[in-house]
């Protein structure tokens, strides 16, 4: 399927350290209509913020990184915008890896309510989805979900994913071209 499919790329990067065990390559896409009030990525809520990439030169330039990623962390904007792509973007990537994490604003109930062949393949084939608004009052303190109405939902490769919930955060910060980027979860004050 991954054919001739593009997807609204934002960045990729690696390896990142902080968006799930190991090190990873984080790729985010750009475009999102959920409207998260506080969204920790509100430069990316515009399909403006991305540019169409076909997914066989995604695969070429993680070829071309060389490196031996331990997994993928998709999120965005919102990574279920696209749903042909992000399908085409996972199967390609599966065969580096199985162990792959998707952030979104969706619920996994709303995400199965869409009955989406795309969407059904994407659940079907990852390790970890981390869905949900985010909501500020409900601000967490530790792990890999923003606040504490997110779910985090373990499918697959769960021995690495162990007490997911309370995993210390981390914040990397790079600089990619001229701009300077932090990655990771704030620890903000709120609930644990």
């Amino acid at each position: 399927m991954s054919g001739n499919t593009s997807i609204n790329l934002a960045r990729i990067y690696y390896p990142v350290t902080t968006l799930g065990p190991g090190q990873r390559i984080a790729i985010w896409l750009a475009g999102c209509d959920r409207d998260c009030p506080e969204c920790i990525s509100p430069e990316l809520k515009s399909p403006d913020s991305g540019t169409y990439v076909a997914i066989a030169e995604i695969m070429t330039h993680i070829e071309r990184m060389g490196s031996k990623a331990d997994g993928f962390t998709i999120s965005g904007g919102e990574p279920f915008y696209y749903p042909k792509g992000l399908r085409a973007l996972v199967e390609a990537v599966l065969s580096i890896t199985n162990d792959i994490i998707i952030f979104t604003g969706y619920t996994l109930s709303e995400l199965k309510e869409l009955h989406n062949k795309d969407v059904d393949y994407v659940l079907d084939n990852i390790s970890v989805l981390i869905d949900g608004p985010y909501i500020a009052k409900l601000a967490c303190k530790r792990g890999l979900r923003g606040s504490s109405n997110q779910q985090i939902h373990v499918f697959k490769n769960s021995e690495k994913y162990t007490d997911i919930e309370n995993w210390e955060r981390g914040m990397q910060v790079v600089v990619n071209g001229d701009r300077v980027i932090t990655i990771g979860i704030p620890s903000v004050d709120g609930n644990d």
